[in-house]
């Protein structure tokens, strides 16, 4: 029997999967995802997975769905000063579970995020140090907390690095989602207790660099994401990525590891439920074939 899996980053609260929850969830059940991990990348998008979480509880079987809360830096990137800080305060305040300006109360969060570095073009980098902001105070606020983090980082590994190691990650840790990093950084990311995901870029041909990657991270550090509706993996494409589409995901990744699907599923599932304190349902989800 094929053991469940557990997409560790997605965003079914985005509009382009929001009026399809329902059915995405149900697509997923039947590809045996037993759990999913919401990143959140704005005050707007916390309050919008709930509306995922809705229809999953009236699922059989019930598949788990973690939270996450955080000011991704792409959205850092377009905000004033001022729009940052209410957003940061709305921050605190969701992740205490205590109410929100307008009196609304969002569930607590399992996780910090998504929060980073984004260099990935000119006018996201001229925004670097308001993104270490953010990132510093999303920092503090998980170490607080004792929040494992979701971290976004693109083309800023160094820089986000000396801030990981200068201010501290949580106990509880955290996770790299998508890497996109060399082999030799992996190790300084496991020194500070953080977990590496990988995404649909693995099932692309010739990328060399993700496949040492993938081959260096040690099976406990190991999660994979379909971070849908992005990143689809090359077999499903044009369609939106959804968390049904996580076993091309696994079975890529075991063909770069050397290493079986089916235990790569029941790995990265219990890693994911390890990181994020989230305990398996009662029952199973339908196994796929």
């Amino acid at each position: 029997i094929v053991g469940p899996m557990f997409d560790s980053h997605c965003h079914l609260q985005d509009v382009r999967l929001l009026g399809q929850a329902r059915a995405v969830l149900l697509r997923a059940q039947a590809a045996g995802v037993e759990g999913f991990l919401l990143a959140g990348v704005d005050a707007a998008g916390w309050r919008d997975e709930a509306q995922v979480v809705a229809p999953a509880l009236t699922l059989p079987g019930g598949p788990q769905v973690a939270l996450s809360y955080g000011v991704h830096p792409q959205v850092v990137a377009t905000l004033t000063a001022q729009a940052l800080e209410e957003q940061l305060h709305q921050l605190v305040l969701a992740a205490r579970g205590l109410p929100l300006p307008d009196g609304v109360t969002l569930p607590v969060p399992q996780a910090i995020g998504e929060l980073g570095l984004d260099a990935y073009t000119k006018e996201s980098q001229a925004t670097l140090p308001q993104q270490e902001r953010a990132l510093r105070a999303q920092l503090a606020l998980a170490r607080e907390l004792d929040l494992p983090l979701v971290l976004h980082i693109l083309r800023t590994h160094e820089p986000t690095l000396r801030i990981l190691q200068a201010d501290g990650v949580p106990k509880a840790g955290g996770v790299v989602h998508s890497y996109s990093g060399s082999a030799q950084l992996v190790p300084r990311y496991v020194r500070l207790g953080l977990s590496i995901s990988f995404a649909g870029a693995v099932t692309l041909p010739g990328a060399t660099r993700l496949a040492e990657a993938a081959r260096a991270v040690p099976s406990e550090h190991l999660l994979v994401e379909t971070d849908a509706p992005d990143q689809t993996p090359l077999a499903r494409r044009p369609a939106h990525n959804e968390p049904a589409f996580l076993p091309d995901i696994i079975e890529a990744l075991a063909i770069l590891r050397a290493e079986s699907p089916v235990a790569l599923r029941q790995l990265t599932a219990e890693n994911a439920r390890r990181l994020f304190r989230v305990t398996k349902p009662p029952g199973s989800l339908p196994a796929a074939p």
